[in-house]
């Protein structure tokens, strides 16, 4: 679909949304970099740059480009409060019929933009489109090594947690639909908002795919990446997603143990060697006990993930309704303007 990139007026097919934080030395680089894979595509876009209370120079910078560039929209807040938030901050202020999140400091190169629009305009298209380096086909080009191992094994552990559908959850390139947040209520303000798309999403019924891409190294500038907390998160957002990757295992190891000990009191006692004040009786039949609540504690963490995803579809009727409301009610007033 060849169309000329939106003037001020238009609406545009692609919003291309870029949280920025301390990204100075990046800017007019990753602008000019996105408006030239989209001018190439010949597809009407909008570049919303939503800047997470940077305390350099990238709100200069974007305020003075935004003065030259016409497909440039400039958002943002004064303290910085995470991804998550400058993401939920650029999906509110976007007006495009497909929205695209990507870094700031080109990790994916933007020509997996156009890609990714493709496959939300194919005829079987799904409703939100995820880059990933991990699946096969896509690959990973000078990333720092730590980094790529904490990535990589977060990822395996995600993967589990989301019923092994996906190769790469924490990326931020990704392509929507609008109608998804017609349908999702987003909360988080950090990189867990990846994980809570996804979640919701699948909660609520829509469609998610990967297709592969490729992830390199930072150009400039210094990574904003905090390997510690993020890599907690992750972790206890497979625990929240999946409880029986904690409960269950805990409780089915603590059982075996208990097991394994009684097996080798009832050895002792068919050998009467058995000493009734030994604390290993006492320690197998507590690991037994634990092992039990553990287990009891999966089942019941289980079936309240089942009613938290009730709780989404329900909601998603709720949201789909207050949209079709405000719709009408712009309707209505458009027809007002026009009889007066």
């Amino acid at each position: 679909m060849n169309q000329p990139a939106a003037s001020s007026g238009d609406i545009p097919l692609v919003s291309v949304i870029i949280p920025m934080y301390n990204e100075g030395t990046n800017v007019r680089r990753t602008v000019a970099a996105v408006r030239r894979e989209m001018h190439a595509s010949g597809s009407g876009f909008e570049v919303v740059c939503v800047d997470d209370g940077s305390t350099d120079s990238t709100r200069a910078e974007l305020e003075k480009l935004a003065s030259e560039v016409p497909e440039l929209k400039v958002a943002g807040y004064p303290h910085n409060q995470g991804r998550g938030r400058a993401l939920r901050e650029g999906f509110k202020a976007a007006r495009g019929k497909f929205l695209v999140s990507i870094d700031a400091d080109l990790s994916y190169h933007p020509h997996h933009i156009p890609e990714i629009v493709s496959r939300l305009e194919a005829a079987d298209a799904p409703d939100v489109v995820m880059a990933s380096p991990y699946m096969p086909g896509g690959r990973t080009s000078g990333v720092n090594p730590l980094r790529l191992v904490i990535s990589r094994c977060a990822n395996i552990i995600l993967r589990q947690a989301m019923g092994r559908r996906y190769f790469t959850l924490t990326g931020i390139l990704r392509g929507y639909r609008r109608e998804v947040f017609d349908c999702i209520e987003l909360m988080s303000n950090d990189k867990e908002i990846h994980l809570e798309i996804v979640a919701k999403a699948e909660a609520v019924g829509l469609r998610v795919v990967e297709i592969p891409a490729v992830l390199t190294s930072r150009k400039s500038g210094s990574s904003k990446l905090r390997l510690r907390l993020t890599t907690v998160s992750h972790l206890m957002f497979s625990f929240y997603e999946r409880p029986l990757l904690l409960f269950g295992v805990v409780g089915l190891v603590l059982t075996a143990c208990a097991l394994a000990m009684g097996a080798y009191l009832f050895h002792l006692y068919l050998n009467a060697a058995l000493n009734p004040t030994r604390p290993m009786i006492w320690l197998s039949v507590l690991l037994l006990l634990a092992g039990i609540q553990m287990a009891s504690f999966a089942f019941i963490s289980t079936q309240i993930t089942l009613l938290k995803k009730e709780l989404f579809r329900t909601q998603k009727e709720i949201l789909l309704l207050k949209a079709e409301v405000s719709r009408e009610k712009l309707r209505n007033g458009h027809s007002g303007l026009r009889g007066q």
